[in-house]
């Protein structure tokens, strides 16, 4: 029953994590900046929260990697991950003409795609 806490909370935290930055991208900077029809917004409005998310994402991979690696109540956590790292590494790949520190999150969103974060066995919790 702990093992499907965790699976289930690994799982709300990735869906948060992913879908509320790239939400924000993709209707802050298009749709909305179309609507309006005016450049409104700043690239560093954005930029960031995508930025930012793939270390967000890193830290709930490590934090439930003891649920992810025994996953049999639902299996695609590990998979939801990738795909979520995927995606990041596709947007922050698009914004590296706008810093260069791009390269930290997409080298994050490589060692999660690679599982080398979670090759180490997870300690027992006390």
């Amino acid at each position: 029953m702990p093992s499907e806490i965790g699976a289930s909370r690994a799982l709300l935290a990735v869906r948060v994590i992913t879908l509320a930055p790239l939400l924000w991208f993709l209707l802050g900077g298009g749709a909305i900046g179309e609507i309006a029809g005016k450049d409104w917004m700043p690239v560093e409005a954005f930029a960031w929260p995508v930025m930012i998310a793939p270390i967000v994402l890193t830290v709930a991979y490590v934090t439930y990697r003891r649920d992810i690696q025994r996953s049999a109540a639902v299996p695609d956590v590990r998979w939801l991950y990738r795909i979520a790292a995927g995606l990041f590494i596709v947007a922050n790949g698009a914004m590296i003409l706008y810093s260069w520190i791009v390269v930290i999150p997409a080298a994050l969103c490589v060692a999660i795609l690679l599982d080398v974060l979670i090759n180490k066995p997870a300690k027992e919790a006390l």
